[in-house]
Formats: structure tokens, sequence, C-alpha cells
């Protein structure tokens, strides 16, 4: 298992939206020299297109955004996303010039995550996103109690437990494993939840855990 895998941001993901190909290119760099991958669009028209048909909306995710970009700052960027709905576990961190600071503190306000001012610490840019990609993991996951909840009778926590982890294709003794309980446990609580939810597979399971 890669340290990756075993990080508690693993199921997030991270997009970096810059013109610059030198600064996608170093910020990807950093980024995996601390076992976090990510994804580079140079233009931000073509990022607010994929966001919105190739489903990164629906995972959590920390889009990092250059705020001077042609046809399309960052901050227009985040306004589009908003009046499309952005959703809570898609969180947005801006990478900002000193006189941008203050648009940048609006943005927060208007529900921007955070943002970073250049020149930045490598280290303290990957922090952030880092935590930011916590962030946007616990909100997502809360999401999914929510919705699982709101169908039939409400389900145990360890219900709750169980159904994340069968729709993440975890298997009865993975899951035993990484909860310290019985293969058997499991099982029971498996079944126990399938009827609460009135659905036969897992399969049934997926949509409602991952539809807004």
């Amino acid at each position: 298992m890669t340290t990756r895998e075993k990080t508690p941001y693993k199921d997030a993901r991270l997009f970096l939206v810059d013109d610059d190909e030198f600064i996608r290119d170093s910020l990807g760099a950093l980024f995996r020299s601390r076992n976090v991958s990510s994804d580079g669009y140079a233009d931000p028209r073509q990022f607010l297109a994929s966001w919105r048909t190739d489903g990164m909306r629906e995972g959590p995710a920390v889009f990092l955004l250059d705020v001077r970009m042609p046809g399309m700052s960052g901050f227009e960027l985040f306004e589009q996303l908003k009046k499309l709905g952005l959703p809570a576990h898609n969180l947005v961190i801006f990478l900002t010039a000193h006189g941008e600071i203050s648009m940048a503190v609006e943005a927060i306000k208007a529900g921007a995550y955070d943002f970073l001012e250049k020149p930045f610490s490598d280290n303290r840019l990957v922090d952030k996103v880092i935590a930011g990609m916590r962030h946007a993991q616990t909100v997502f996951a809360s999401e999914e109690r929510e919705r699982l909840q709101s169908n039939g009778e409400v389900l145990t926590v360890r219900e709750l437990e169980i159904a994340e982890r069968i729709v993440a294709g975890k298997t009865n003794r993975n899951i035993a494993e990484e909860l310290f309980i019985s293969v058997r446990t499991v099982e029971v609580h498996r079944a126990k939840l399938f009827y609460k939810l009135n659905i036969k597979s897992a399969v049934e399971l997926v949509p409602l855990l991952k539809k807004q």
C-alpha cells in the first residue's frame, strides 16, 4: 500500500487551473513529491466545461485557481461555478498577487475555501491544499450520511461505515479488517442496512450515496 493510499484525503481530487505551463508542471511535481496527484488545466473555460460534464462535482475535490488568466480570471471562474451550483465538497483555493488580496478575502466571504499570496512557501501551499482535501472529504462523507439517513429508516453509525466501504468496492473481509470486526459481523450489518434501504445489491446502494 502506498503512502497516498493511507492518507485521509485519498478519495479527494486536486485540479490546478493556471495558464502558465511551467507553473502547472512545477506545482504538479511539487504535489507528487507529497504523494498527491493532480490534474492541470490551462484554460479556465475548458475546466468549467469539464466540471459541468465530466462528473467532477460528484466527488470531493479542491480547485487551485490562479487569479490572473486570459479570457476568464480565477475570480470569474469561481463566480461561474457558484452560479452553476458549486457543491460544498468542491473547494476553491486562490493563488493571488499582493494587489488581489482584498478580492480574495471577498471571495472567501462568498464561499471560497482559502487563498495563498505569491510568492508562497512550497510546504505551506501543499499543507493548505491537503487541509482542503481533507475538509472536502469530510464534507462529502457528511453529505453521504445525510442522504442515507433520508432514505427509509435511519442507519446506525456502523451501518453507515459499512455502506460507505461497500460503495468504495471493498469486500466483506476488507471491511472487517478496517473496522476490526469479524466478517460475520459485517455480513449481519450488511444484510440489515440492505433491508432498511429496501435494496438487494451493492449496485443499488451506489446511487443512494452518490446522487446529488
